[in-house]
């Protein structure tokens, strides 16, 4: 009998997840298209004035025309330009230079209070700077997306760094592990959750702020196509939020690549295993 119980609480688990999966995205789709229907019944009884938020219905079939367009797909191109090379640039700085200071005491020290100066910083107000240097190219948004990524990064670097267990740092170094190996085997992996939250904060942030210096800084892309949708008058507006619900789409999927990317390489990580077990 316990065998038999035991075989039928084996067949049961792997069905789990499976239900466990559907039932959360089931939810989650469940909430949108509450939101979607919630939207137009508003603008249906007329309490959402339609020359200023245009009705479900209107940007969803606006979206479809875009989607048939080479126009919004040259924006998205641009967009994710200076999204990817922005986040490369600064994610990479702010690895190399973390790791540099988080391994000194002295050196973390020196440095940590020109970072926490420059993180509090808004983007927007070196954008007039970034105009006066590049223009509205895509050198401008690369620099504000690096600048906007760079700050916050790097303190989740050193403190990554800084956080490493002085057993683990005293038992790599007595097996002779030194120098590069040490910190691409012990001082790398241990900071590996760090690094991983502020590159998951900085996705998002970094698409922000290139938008923004598009809407504002006049470089091309979706927030470029945003202000001429609004500039084109009420008729546009359909169009104008389209581009926005595209916008929205773009983080949407961003973020979703860089969960299962991380999962992917952090899949030995002590956090990713738990999260695992917790879901099955």
């Amino acid at each position: 009998m316990a065998g038999a119980v035991l075989a039928g609480e084996g067949r049961l688990a792997p069905g789990a997840p499976g239900r466990g999966w559907g039932l959360r995205y089931g939810l989650r789709l469940a909430v949108l298209a509450a939101a979607l229907a919630l939207w137009q019944a508003l603008s249906a009884a007329g309490l959402i004035p339609g020359d200023e938020f245009p009705s479900m219905t209107a940007t969803v079939s606006a979206l479809g025309h875009l989607a048939m367009s080479a126009t919004l797909w040259a924006a998205v191109r641009d967009t994710l330009a200076g999204w990817a090379i922005g986040l490369a640039i600064g994610g990479g700085c702010a690895i190399v230079i973390g790791s540099l200071a988080g391994l000194s005491g002295f050196a973390y020290r020196s440095v940590i209070g020109v970072v926490e100066f420059f993180k509090t910083i808004p983007v927007i107000a070196i954008l007039p700077i970034a105009l006066v240097l590049w223009g509205a190219t895509l050198t401008m948004k690369i620099a504000l997306v690096a600048f906007a990524v760079f700050w916050p990064l790097v303190i989740q670097v050193c403190y990554g760094v800084r956080s490493l267990d002085p057993i683990a740092r005293d038992t790599a170094r007595v097996l002779g592990v030194r120098g590069a190996r040490e910190f691409l085997m012990v001082i790398l992996p241990s900071a590996a959750p760090f690094i991983a939250t502020g590159l998951r904060v900085s996705v998002a942030v970094a698409l922000i702020v290139d938008i923004v210096a598009e809407l504002i800084g006049g470089g091309s892309g979706l927030g470029a196509q945003i202000l001429v949708a609004e500039n084109s008058g009420p008729s546009a507006y359909p169009v104008m939020y389209a581009y926005i619900l595209v916008a929205g789409l773009l983080g949407v999927l961003l973020a979703g690549l860089f969960t299962l990317a991380e999962g992917w390489v952090m899949h030995w990580h002590e956090s990713h295993r738990m999260a695992a077990g917790h879901a099955g």
